[in-house]
């Protein structure tokens, strides 16, 4: 075996068995025959404060009472470590503990029951349940269709793929170079999304037969779907369903015909969810992003042509073939999670002419009661409630200065203080940046300095202003768009509050938040 590949599986028995002892790793360094240091360089970046006990610091988790629950961990003697973004934004505030997660009621830990493996299991549609509501049933026609590039197409009509992603897959597609991969992304990484996991789970063989359908319009010799490590019940139904398909494809005598899908476990730290960072991951490296050019869809996985779609985009492609094939309006509802400042959080699946306002108020906000909404997560943007009325599609967000991609959605109440809300974001993109650049690694560590001083109320109209060069030149120089949201959330929110955050270096807070 050569050291990629004892690479490969050193990484992969890290992740799946979230080894960080120093006895552990000795044993694997030898059992591979590969140097300490570069085993727990591995276990060190996937997993550099973990212990059995996590709290998810998490924005949506924060907003419902996540520092309550450090408070009664250290009451009761319990050591813990911070994470962020569990994958159960909407029971926050999370808390793992070993395999399992809770949320905190009333001053107690209640265990998640839709986490628990045995509930996932039962929630999961079997293959033949999947066809009865017509799964599969233009497959075979598709795979007799001329125009395989219609699937991409379809996608770009509904918002789902922009036009310079469709350039891109449409050149890998006729890339002679082998062998080609499709890797599905089921990171989900983003601090208020959940989406993906409930997909994997609960749409399973729809995920499945959207990334064969892909994988034919692309021409690809591997399918590999890349599951976050905490998302285990998600790797376990799509083991079991890929048993299943296969059992399915043989009978048709189309196994042969169709490139071979495996479904791999990969670091969760929030990082890896970028494309490139997660191809590195898959090779068994450190998750960290790559210089770009070239583009993964010219040098991806192993140096070969790549492309990395998401776990809705692929789910969704079976829907839009059948409306199609069948002469329907070409048209998707998209998947929004809900979190915050609000009474109903959740999954809400709409259609891309719902208003921000009416998502809010479906979930149980008062419309005179917001103050300001995360639409695509913290890495998207902040939206003004003054600019709320607006219908959520990709060009609607694009004029706001944000993306809809991970369909996160996170209100914040007139109640909250801006400047507390930011000191979070910016702590967030710290933890997580993977330090491999200098404007990320040290820039996100200046902001929230900068907020801390701020919020104290130790700081000056010259700190503001250092604050936006510092945020400017991580947008302009970061290598990744972690370091580059980092910046840009923070000149949204000084923009659009800048009189919150002047009042707070005159000492006052107007949501009572500090200063007390």
């Amino acid at each position: 075996m050569d050291y990629r590949a004892r690479l490969r599986e050193t990484s992969k028995e890290i992740i799946e068995r979230r080894i960080t002892s120093d006895d552990e790793l000795r044993k694997i360094a030898e059992k591979h025959n590969l140097p300490l240091s570069t085993v727990k360089m591995l276990s060190t970046f996937y997993f550099h404060d973990y212990s059995e006990v996590q709290v998810c610091m998490g924005l949506p988790c924060i907003l419902k009472g996540a520092r309550e629950v450090t408070r009664e961990l250290e009451r009761r003697g319990i050591k813990y470590s911070v994470t962020y973004c569990l994958g159960y934004c909407d029971k926050g505030p999370a808390v793992r503990m070993g395999d399992r997660y809770y949320t905190f009621v009333n001053g107690d830990f209640k265990e998640v029951g839709e986490s628990r493996s045995d509930y996932v299991q039962s929630q999961y549609e079997p293959l033949d349940k999947y066809i009865a509501r017509s799964g599969y049933r233009y497959f075979e026609k598709f795979l007799n269709e001329g125009n395989k590039f219609l699937i991409l197409e379809l996608l770009v009509k509904v918002g789902l793929l922009g036009g310079g992603a469709l350039t891109r897959l449409k050149a890998l597609a006729s890339n002679a170079d082998r062998p080609k991969y499709l890797i599905v992304n089921g990171h989900e990484g983003e601090p208020g999304g959940f989406k993906d996991r409930l997909i994997m789970e609960r749409n399973t063989h729809q995920l499945l037969e959207g990334a064969l359908l892909l994988s034919l319009a692309l021409n690809v010799d591997e399918v590999i779907i890349a599951v976050n490590e905490r998302f285990r019940n998600a790797k376990a139904v799509i083991e079991r369903a890929l048993d299943e398909l296969r059992t399915f494809l043989t009978n048709r005598d189309l196994l042969s015909k169709l490139p071979p899908i495996t479904v791999s476990l990969i670091g969760s730290p929030y990082i890896v969810g970028e494309e490139t960072a997660l191809i590195n991951s898959i090779e068994g490296g450190r998750g960290e992003p790559r210089l770009r050019p070239p583009d993964p869809t010219e040098a991806g996985l192993f140096g070969k042509p790549t492309a990395v779609i998401n776990v809705e985009v692929a789910a969704a492609i079976p829907i839009l073939l059948s409306n199609y094939y069948e002469g329907k309006e070409i048209t998707i509802e998209k998947y929004f999670c809900v979190t915050g400042d609000v009474d109903r959080p959740g999954l809400y699946r709409e259609k891309l002419t719902i208003g921000l306002n009416e998502l809010l108020v479906k979930a149980g906000a008062k419309e005179e009661n917001v103050k300001a909404v995360f639409v695509g997560g913290v890495s998207s943007g902040l939206v003004h409630s003054s600019r709320i009325k607006v219908r959520l599609t990709p060009e609607e967000a694009r004029k706001l200065g944000v993306f809809l991609g991970p369909g996160v959605i996170i209100a914040l109440s007139n109640s909250r203080c801006i400047v507390d809300v930011m000191l979070e974001v910016e702590r967030f993109f710290a933890h997580e940046s993977c330090g491999r650049c200098e404007p990320c690694r040290l820039g996100t560590r200046e902001l929230v300095n900068i907020l801390e001083r701020i919020s104290n109320g130790k700081a000056n109209e010259e700190d503001l202003k250092w604050a936006e060069s510092v945020a400017k030149t991580m947008m302009d120089t970061s290598l990744c768009g972690l370091g580059m949201s980092a910046g840009k959330v923070l000149l949204d929110a000084l923009s659009q509050f800048r009189d919150e955050f002047e009042e707070h270096v005159k000492g006052v807070c107007r949501a009572g938040v500090h200063f007390r």
